[in-house]
């Protein structure tokens, strides 16, 4: 059977948290094995030579975002001959900005890593890094069209898999560091790359067998009306994606020329901690992006405001399952899981959670923008907010402020970035700002206001210990989801949970469905 709309959501999302449950627990030995094998410095410099690359990158990943939206809007009009124009376009686009990336990446690379403050016996290993990594960004650059395809049509379970392969096969590359007697940041470079490039091209293949669209044809690569109206839309985007990059990765060139290469280090565990924390979310936005792309293009905007919202609420609660608990034993969790935490980990970690918990309550919305089309005040604006956040930084640093405190500009920006949303969506779509607030906003503060509450009392009275994190985690889950069940979902939502709850129990061994 066909899975389509919420059935394919669930199980896309139901197959991320599996794979959020392996990475998580693979990264839990891995990062503090790379972290000891490599050593602080090491670490600190592989982090920050992999953020020039990530500014590469996300050329990439929003012209991936950009080609997914025309992939699901051709899809919700059922026409497979527009999905293939779009697909060649995306794969002409994709190549040439990985041509431009390896003419321009090698020169720019040369002269920034001679401008930040990294230890003359190391210069050579970080060019190593770094062009591994433009190496690994080009290839990952053309694999982007048809890795786009999964989403547009929804195996996000496929792609977790792949994903999960991805961890098992880092998790080997972690062990084996300890065993290597020559430079180790090199052969982790290597190795990091190797896996990336090996990975996308499996996809890549799977891609072309499952999806006739995903076929090279030359008719349509002179196509200049496609081109126009993807990089039209796609410019937009990159303004905002180039504001995301100073707002995030831009920061730790920051943290290195005020705080130096182990502050650098703290940066790079505080985004992987992030990482697997999102992990959560992103399973549920790319599960339901793509559908609410159809639906636009479908014409039933009605139905994708309503997935939207419910996308946003949703992110939220099961975001917030792991994050409440995680932000409260944040220094018992890192000592169990480092031995020994750089400084300033628990401070960065802290802020760039509250950063990402206040981003989730508009990812839905964000992805009504996409469907809408027409971006460009929208991530103008969007865009200029996270710009800001690097001279607000770098203000803080001058000043004088802990690293920790200079932060702080992510969490402002990111409440004046949904605020922007919210108004926009009401002025463009005709959404009232107080559907947002009564949908999203307060039934989230419903189950975070409480479980807040019932996680400091347990975390002040009782002495730090495996115990207390264990138990701060089971009643802020319970507490989390019995309000939200009782008070925070509708009874729409409700029954429709109780149904695919039902369904998961009556194909277990066992039960009488299962047994026939």
């Amino acid at each position: 059977m066909k899975l389509k709309g919420p059935n394919l959501i669930v199980v896309n999302v139901i197959a991320t948290y599996v794979r959020m449950f392996v990475v998580m627990g693979l990264m839990l030995f891995s990062e503090r094995w790379v972290l000891n094998a490599l050593g602080e410095v090491d670490f600190g410099l592989y982090s920050l030579t992999g953020t020039l690359i990530i500014f590469i990158l996300f050329i990439g990943n929003v012209m991936a975002g950009s080609m997914q939206r025309f992939y699901a809007y051709a899809i919700g009009q059922e026409d497979e001959a527009e999905i293939q124009k779009w697909f060649n376009c995306a794969f002409v686009i994709h190549s040439v900005f990985a041509g431009i990336l390896i003419l321009g990446g090698v020169p720019f690379g040369i002269w920034l890593l001679h401008v930040l403050d990294i230890p003359p016996d190391r210069l050579n290993a970080c060019y190593w890094v770094y062009y591994l990594s433009i190496a690994g960004a080009a290839w990952t650059m053309l694999t982007v069209p048809y890795i786009g395809m999964f989403h547009a049509r929804q195996r996000i379970f496929e792609l977790s898999f792949w994903n999960s392969v991805q961890a098992v096969f880092i998790f080997g590359l972690a062990w084996s560091l300890f065993s290597v007697s020559g430079d180790r940041l090199k052969f982790y470079a290597v190795g990091m790359v190797g896996i990336k490039m090996v990975m996308d091209g499996v996809q890549m293949l799977r891609a072309y067998w499952l999806f006739r669209e995903c076929r090279l044809n030359s008719r349509y690569w002179f196509n200049w009306t496609f081109y126009r109206t993807v990089l039209s839309y796609a410019a937009w985007q990159l303004w905002s994606g180039l504001g995301a990059i100073l707002s995030n990765q831009g920061l730790s060139v920051l943290i290195n020329k005020f705080c130096g290469v182990r502050a650098n280090a703290a940066y790079g565990i505080a985004g992987r901690v992030n990482n697997v924390v999102a992990n959560v979310g992103t399973a549920i936005y790319q599960a339901s992006v793509a559908e609410i792309f159809r639906l636009e293009g479908a014409g039933r905007r009605d139905e994708m405001i309503t997935l939207s919202l419910r996308t946003s609420k949703f992110i939220m609660l099961l975001t917030f399952l792991w994050m409440l608990p995680l932000y409260i034993e944040l220094d018992y969790i890192l000592t169990l899981w480092l031995k020994t935490v750089p400084v300033h980990v628990t401070g960065f970690c802290r802020v760039i959670l509250v950063t990402y918990a206040v981003n989730t309550l508009i990812m839905g919305y964000s992805a009504a923008v996409g469907a809408y089309g027409k971006v460009g005040s929208y991530q103008s604006v969007q865009g200029t907010l996270l710009v800001l956040t690097f001279p607000l930084t770098w203000l803080a640093f001058k000043l004088g402020a802990p690293p920790e405190y200079a932060l702080l500009s992510l969490v402002a920006m990111a409440v004046c970035g949904d605020l922007y949303c919210v108004f926009w969506v009401k002025k463009k779509m005709n959404v009232p700002v107080s559907r947002w607030i009564k949908d999203v906003l307060l039934k989230c503060l419903i189950f975070v206001i409480p479980s807040t509450l019932v996680g400091s009392v347990v975390y002040i009275g009782l002495e730090s210990s495996f115990w207390r994190t264990l138990l701060v985690f089971c009643l802020t889950g319970v507490s989390t989801l019995s309000v939200a069940w009782c008070l925070a979902m509708d009874q729409e939502e409700r029954r429709f949970c109780l149904d695919k709850i039902h369904g998961i129990l009556k194909r277990l061994p066992g039960s009488k469905n299962g047994e026939s």
